[in-house]
């Protein structure tokens, strides 16, 4: 009798914990839906002090250097930006992530960015994540993931269910806040930096500001900061990575990085001024490198 009792309370004390983290989870996700609606709306209304109340304080700056590093005029151009944030009232809710200070918030459905017909959007995911700060939970980044390659996946969530996807590590909440960067100045020219690092991971600074971290991948990113007229000091720190498994046996290691100038110029648009290719195999460790920008490194080559 004694044992019956005992397990009675055991299975009470569960369902209990069970419908204090559910509530806890509602609770959380009507908390998210209200400042991602915060958010959209200081877009929509152009609210400069309603968007700093609403966006986490990392991604103000990211996005104020971001603009300022090409040169154009912050806030102004962050609400010219065509592509509108989407309306979560006609997307299907399907979970709530958190860890520690960091949330997200995820969606399926025809995300509607304003830059398409609304009859072409297929069926997506969309997670709308959020980072906690002393003042609570502020708006971080939105993240569309394109179902295309997964039509098992697009097939689950249109009906109802659920998906492995979903617990994808690269998608769910990091626990971590990012730091606030320091503010950049208006750059003397609009500089991108081309990663390509196949076989290592590879982080890149330009000027004492952090621009790309490329894994496995060949990508171009804006130089925060930009370029100045002169010595442009580039710190790498290059990590080698195993090869994907399904990379020949042959495979070589590849790192090559390049920095280019946008000059707005119809003629020329686009000006190489530094390109380095190591001989060999890269040790782990930092690389010290200088991009010139000048007369003779600013030819036509």
């Amino acid at each position: 009798m004694r044992f019956a009792f005992v397990f009675s309370m055991m299975v009470f004390m569960a369902l209990s914990v069970t419908a204090t983290q559910a509530w806890g989870q509602q609770e959380l996700r009507r908390e998210l839906d209200r400042v991602y609606s915060d958010w959209r709306a200081s877009l929509e209304t152009k609210s400069l002090g309603n968007w700093q109340r609403a966006t986490a304080a990392h991604r103000q700056m990211s996005i104020r250097n971001l603009i300022v590093s090409q040169q154009q005029a912050f806030p102004s151009a962050m609400f010219a930006v065509p592509m509108k944030p989407p309306e979560t009232a006609l997307l299907r809710f399907v979970d709530v992530k958190v860890n520690g200070p960091t949330a997200s918030l995820i969606y399926f459905g025809k995300v509607d960015l304003g830059v398409a017909d609304p009859s072409e959007i297929p069926d997506n995911l969309l997670y709308l994540n959020f980072v906690k700060e002393e003042s609570g939970w502020k708006f971080d980044t939105t993240r569309l993931v394109n179902l295309e390659a997964m039509p098992d996946v697009r097939a689950a969530l249109k009906t109802g269910g659920n998906s492995a996807a979903l617990d994808n590590p690269e998608l769910l909440p990091t626990g971590v806040v990012p730091p606030v960067a320091k503010p950049c100045p208006m750059p003397d020219r609009i500089g991108v930096l081309q990663v390509e690092s196949f076989g290592y991971q590879t982080d890149a600074n330009v000027n004492g500001f952090d621009v790309a971290s490329v894994t496995d991948n060949a990508e171009e990113h804006i130089i925060i900061g930009g370029l100045r007229d002169g010595v442009n000091p580039l710190k790498l720190q290059i990590k080698q990575v195993p090869l994907p498994p399904e990379a020949p046996k042959d495979a070589e290691r590849i790192l090559r990085i390049s920095a280019i100038i946008l000059t707005g110029e119809q003629q020329r648009p686009v000006i190489e001024v530094f390109d380095w290719t190591p001989q060999a195999a890269v040790a782990d460790g930092p690389q010290d490198l200088v991009i010139h920008v000048s007369r003779i490194t600013m030819r036509q080559r």
